[in-house]
């Protein structure tokens, strides 16, 4: 038997075994405390009145800045060997990568850079899996216009809003009864509804697709394709694939306007194309992030929509028998919103939020009478909500991302002189002022609806109540689950509501207080699609899934 002498430890060992114990600690609890800090830098901006999207991206940077610190301390402070420390290191960033574009995970984010779902990034999206939409054999719809008509983008008027139907408030007694439900392609076009039929756009694999729906019982009534796909990258793939624009029907023919900026008009009864633009290529414009999304406006015997174009070719108006060019004007980048007509200073004008400007355009030749700067950036902080004429001369303004909403003035500066009268050079002049600037009813995806001089909307991911006149707030009332990036629609004295997550809320439309009436889940998914309402049929709508719900109504009072 043999014995093997120890080495002695000498006291420099001793001492250095000793500080390696001590120092191992020290930066454990330095990590820990990293991680604390950024847990409480964290919490005190959530609770502070920060835009939702901006408190998701403080959780976001938090996180990552908490794997940083975990992998310098698995470099510096794990005691590890080197081989291994390297790899542990760099399977803290596992997650990452496994989200990141190379990684195999996809995540679905809601409005607010928050994660909805997630999918494999290798599997076919809902849109490619489903098959063009085709009607039964060709048909010749016979088109009866309605006064319970919701013929375009927000129905009727500057705001969603339904007049003549009582929605019942019980629906415990009376739920509202699904028609149909059916997969849908991918996009946030709406329904537009004119008497038994209704219209929208949606992608169906390598397909931008104009389908027409039979009201009450979901069936395809004609279909027209456009090869085309808007599939952004970057930051614009937050967004999703496929077309936003709600179309237009006017007088037996659809005006679609496609997330690539293809304009169509489409014969209502057969589903023919009577003519077709492709905007983007034909004025020299670029698309913006996410994608063409304002609806066609018809003015008279134009249609009109923003294209976006450099040179006087931003808003452009083409006859709508033949699709000539009537004329062009403006040179902004387009915004996500949709122009409206309004009579501004006894002129009639069309008003169009452009990346960074409100514009106002001569109805009858385009030409640009007035502008005022309204903050944005089409790849970034973008316009999405309509230009609200409010009367008066005054005009709403409002959106997400943390600006303040406007109620803005406008004065016509010698309104009796007659063109012919004026001198060269003598344009007529227009002011604009601001009346109020306040944080309320920051929409960001959605609009606001306005009742007895009170104004009604989703600020950030909250239900809020203004006075119009004042901009001072009545109620904000956040719920759970909260509404988050949904749509509005008043309907009578209450406002229906269908939430980023597909349920359906009916509120009262009482500036005293925030008072819920009824809900029901009504499809499932991210929904950033308007609802459309025509009588007492409901038609909601997101990326996968669409459906029909009757609405109950109240009963009529007798004498």
């Amino acid at each position: 038997m043999s014995c093997v002498a120890r080495a002695e430890r000498t006291p420099i060992d001793v001492a250095t075994a000793t500080n390696r114990e001590r120092r191992r600690p020290q930066r454990l609890a330095f990590l820990v405390g990293w991680w604390a800090l950024l847990t409480i830098a964290t919490v005190v901006i959530w609770l502070t009145d920060l835009a939702q999207d901006y408190k998701n991206v403080s959780l976001q940077i938090a996180s990552m800045l908490a794997l940083g610190g975990l992998s310098i301390w698995t470099l510096r402070s794990s005691g590890l060997p080197s081989p291994r420390r390297w790899w542990a290191a760099a399977l803290v960033w596992t997650p990452v990568w496994a989200i990141s574009p190379f990684g195999p995970v996809q995540l679905i984010n809601n409005g607010n850079t928050g994660v909805a779902d997630w999918r494999w990034r290798w599997a076919p999206t809902h849109d490619e899996t489903l098959e063009r939409a085709v009607a039964a054999s060709s048909v010749l719809l016979d088109w009866k216009e309605t006064d319970h008509d919701y013929p375009r983008f927000l129905g009727n008027g500057y705001w969603a809003e339904v007049k003549g139907v009582d929605i019942e408030a019980d629906w415990n007694a009376h739920p509202p009864k699904l028609l149909w439900t059916q997969p849908i392609g991918a996009g946030w076009s709406g329904f537009a509804i004119v008497g038994d039929y209704a219209v929208t756009q949606e992608q169906r694999g390598g397909q931008e697709m104009v389908v027409c729906y039979e009201l009450k019982s979901g069936k395809v009534a004609w279909s027209h394709a456009d090869e085309a796909r808007w599939d952004p990258s970057g930051p614009g793939a937050l967004g999703g694939v496929g077309p936003r624009a709600t179309p237009t029907i006017h007088n037996g023919r659809v005006y679609s306007h496609g997330a690539t900026g293809i304009l169509n008009c489409i014969d209502a009864s057969k589903g023919k194309v009577i003519w077709t633009h492709d905007t983007l290529a034909e004025f020299g414009a670029e698309n913006i992030s996410w994608g063409k999304s304002d609806s066609p406006l018809i003015v008279d015997d134009n249609v009109v929509i923003s294209v976006g174009g450099p040179d006087e070719k931003s808003l452009v108006a083409f006859k709508r028998e033949t699709g000539e060019v009537a004329w062009t004007a403006g040179s902004h980048r387009s915004s996500y919103a949709s122009p409206v007509l309004a009579d501004i200073g006894g002129v009639r004008q069309i008003l169009v939020v452009n990346e960074n400007f409100l514009t106002a355009h001569d109805a009858a030749t385009g030409a640009v009478l007035w502008e005022h700067p309204w903050d944005g950036d089409s790849n970034g902080n973008a316009s999405a909500s309509q230009p609200v004429p409010v009367g008066g001369d005054r005009i709403f303004l409002s959106k997400g991302y943390g600006i303040q909403s406007q109620l803005l003035q406008v004065t016509r500066i010698a309104p009796n002189a007659a063109a012919s009268e004026k001198a060269d050079g003598d344009a007529e002049k227009w002011s604009t002022e601001v009346i109020w600037s306040k944080p309320v009813l920051r929409t960001k995806f959605g609009n606001v609806v306005i009742r007895d001089g009170v104004l009604y909307g989703i600020d950030d991911i909250d239900m809020d109540a203004a006075d119009l006149e004042t901009g001072k707030r009545y109620w904000k009332k956040r719920r759970r689950p909260d509404l988050g990036h949904g749509q509005i629609m008043l309907v009578g004295d209450k406002i229906l509501v269908i939430s980023e997550s597909g349920e359906l809320v009916l509120i009262a439309a009482d500036s005293d207080k925030y008072r819920e009436l009824a809900k029901l889940q009504a499809i499932e998914g991210v929904t950033w699609n308007n609802p459309a309402l025509s009588g007492k049929y409901l038609l909601v709508r997101n990326a996968e899934e669409a459906a029909c719900f009757e609405l109950p109504l109240a009963p009529t009072p007798t004498l």
